[in-house]
């Protein structure tokens, strides 16, 4: 994973493309977090995994056995928020920028990781496991979210998470040294996500 100046964090959506592209990899959270991180974070995945009884794969733990279809997280994911970012932002993005999914069942994910379909956000609730948001709060998500912007040393963070997912890596800032840049849409509710979309947009081309 090359050097990154500006890490931006946006939340997954629970809408998904189909889909899968053969071999497909990209730069992983698992190249900037600490061993004991990365096995938090596995444990806390397979976790998620099981109590929405979907079936094992490497994407969720490299040692599991299975396989799934795959396919680059910015290209998975189409909620309004990824429908207002250009493909050639994503494609032809300025150099240092990179962008941390914050996910229902991966925790983390960098945008160009290869992710299968689950149908689920942090707003909802699994059973065994409550409301995700919390759960994945009290499980440790902010200290894992804290390791991989330690290991990944970015110049800044622009937080362009909305509230559950948030609430998810809640206290994360406590223990980073880069400036935290968060970007609110006040009253918009769910007319935010363009905005949304469009403010990552500016900061792929260097533009914010």
């Amino acid at each position: 994973m090359g050097a990154i100046r500006v890490l931006v964090l946006i939340p997954d959506s629970t809408r998904k493309r189909a889909g899968s592209t053969a071999g497909v990899t990209g730069p992983s959270v698992s190249e900037a977090l600490p061993p004991g991180d990365l096995a938090r974070l596995v444990e806390l995945r397979t976790k998620v995994a099981a109590a929405a009884e979907l079936a094992p794969g490497p994407d969720v733990d490299p040692a599991a056995r299975g396989k799934v279809d795959l396919l680059s997280a910015y290209l998975r994911y189409d909620g309004n928020m990824y429908r207002h970012i250009p493909p050639e932002a994503w494609e032809s993005r300025t150099a240092g920028v990179e962008v941390a999914i914050v996910s229902a069942l991966y925790g983390l994910v960098l945008s160009r990781e290869p992710i299968r379909t689950y149908g689920f956000s942090m707003a909802e609730n699994l059973p065994g496991l409550g409301t995700l948001h919390g759960w994945w709060q009290e499980g440790g998500l902010p200290e894992v979210l804290a390791a991989l912007v330690k290991g990944a040393r970015p110049e800044r963070i622009v937080d362009l998470l909305s509230l559950e997912y948030r609430k998810a890596v809640d206290g994360y800032r406590d223990a980073v040294k880069a400036p935290v840049e968060a970007i609110d849409f006040p009253g918009l509710g769910r007319a935010s996500q363009p905005r949304r979309g469009e403010a990552v947009a500016e900061v792929l081309r260097g533009k914010r």
